[in-house]
C-alpha cells in the first residue's frame, strides 16, 4: 500500500491520506514528481513504461511518481530517480524546473512539480526498475517533440515548451 495526500487545485494538502490506488479510482487530486535527466549534449532520458502500468503502458516518459503522504516534493524526486534509473543524487544535484502542472482530467488528476538533473551515463549503464520500466534512452529533444505528437510518450503537448527550455540550460 502507498499512501498519498490528497491536495486541492492550489497544491495544498486537504487532510485526507490514502492509498494510491483508491485516489486513482476516485480521481483525486494529488502531487507528482517529474525529473528531465539531461546529458551535456542536450539530450533527455526518457524511460519506457512497463506494459503493465495502469496509465500509458508502453510509451516513453520521464523519471516520474507520486510523493509519498508526508514527503518533500525533493526528497520524493530523489527516491524516485533513484528507484527508476539507480541514481544515488545529492539534494543540491537537483533543480527546480518551470512552473507546476495541473492536470484535471477524467481519470488521474495530479499536479507535477518538474526538477532536472545533469547525469553524462550512457543508457545502458543505468540500473531500471523492471517493474516499472522495459528500457531506457537517450533522445534528442526535436525527436521527442515529434513523438509527442505521435502519440509515442505519455506526455501531453503542453510539454513541448519545457523541453524546448531545456535547450537553453
Amino acid at each position: 500500500m502507498e499512501l498519498i495526500q490528497i491536495v486541492d487545485k492550489k497544491g495544498n494538502f486537504t487532510g485526507q491520506v490514502m492509498d494510491k490506488e483508491e485516489a486513482h479510482d476516485k480521481n483525486l487530486l494529488h502531487n507528482e514528481v517529474g525529473i528531465f535527466i539531461i546529458n551535456d549534449k542536450r539530450e533527455v532520458l526518457l524511460q519506457k513504461r512497463s506494459a503493465n502500468k495502469r496509465f500509458s503502458p508502453n510509451k516513453w516518459g520521464l523519471c516520474a511518481g507520486h510523493v509519498d503522504a508526508y514527503e518533500s516534493l525533493e526528497t520524493a524526486a530523489l527516491r524516485e530517480i533513484k528507484e527508476e534509473v539507480g541514481l544515488d543524487l545529492s539534494p543540491k544535484e537537483l533543480i527546480p524546473y518551470g512552473e507546476r502542472e495541473i492536470n484535471i482530467s477524467d481519470s488521474n488528476s495530479h499536479i507535477t512539480y518538474f526538477y532536472y538533473v545533469i547525469c553524462n551515463k550512457k543508457a545502458e549503464e543505468f540500473v531500471i526498475q523492471e517493474e516499472e520500466l522495459s528500457e531506457v534512452k537517450w533522445f534528442n529533444i526535436d525527436e521527442i517533440i515529434i513523438m509527442i505528437k505521435d502519440g509515442k510518450t505519455s506526455f501531453k503537448e503542453n510539454r513541448i515548451s519545457l523541453l524546448n527550455g531545456l535547450k537553453n540550460i
